[in-house]
């Protein structure tokens, strides 16, 4: 590249952003520009430096880094977006790819395939490591659940029992059991818990977990 690759940092935990300073910073062709712990604010800051490349997290304050991504998109379609998280699920994977990121990288990463994944993406390619790869190849086709289904899995993984469901969404304790049934078909699970687990491993439900 003959100019330097300008970067906004999203990214919540301090001592993160300061591990990724160490390895940008050291890299003549690139500079972090702007930085932030907020998907919101993130938003404000990409309008401001219109940067070549953004690095982001998925599990920020307020706004996800998921809907971060799909309102940077929609402000700028030709943005570059690697994300950077501690999800490790095959819906992670596919939510944040389907929303706009070229490059989807867990934070084990070592700073080489980081800076690969930078400067493949600064080159308007997608970059995906291998084990991410696999991790979107084990994706079950078809097994998307609607909005409402969605809302039930996540009261479910709170333990929470059908009549609390029912009355917490404001629907039928019998439609709740169709939606329970319907999740447990589509996530190929004998019952409430292994639905959960599998949830959970999927990344479609996120319990106590730092991205």
């Amino acid at each position: 590249m003959s100019h330097i690759a300008r970067i906004l940092l999203v990214e919540d935990q301090p001592i993160a952003r300061l591990a990724l300073h160490t390895v940008i910073d050291a890299r003549p062709e690139m500079k972090i520009v702007a930085e932030t712990g907020s998907g919101a604010e993130a938003l404000e800051l990409y309008r401001l430096h219109k940067p070549d490349l953004t690095i982001m997290d998925l599990r920020l304050p307020g706004m996800s880094g998921f809907d971060a991504i799909e309102a940077i998109r929609k402000q700028d379609p030709a943005s570059r977006i690697v994300v950077l998280s501690n999800y490790e699920g095959s819906e992670d994977v596919h939510r944040a790819l389907r929303a706009g990121a070229m490059a989807y990288l867990t934070k084990d990463v070592g700073k080489e395939t980081l800076i690969d994944a930078i400067l493949t993406v600064l080159g308007g390619k997608r970059y995906l490591p291998a084990a991410v790869a696999a991790l979107l190849a084990e994706r079950v086709p078809g097994a998307d659940l609607t909005d409402r289904e969605m809302d039930v899995l996540r009261l479910l993984a709170k333990g929470s029992p059908n009549r609390d469901i029912a009355d917490g969404l404001g629907i039928a304790e019998n439609t709740v059991r169709i939606h329970v049934s319907r999740i447990l078909d589509k996530l190929g699970a004998a019952d409430r818990t292994q639905a959960v687990l599998l949830a959970i491993q999927r990344g479609l439900v996120h319990v106590d977990s730092s991205g």
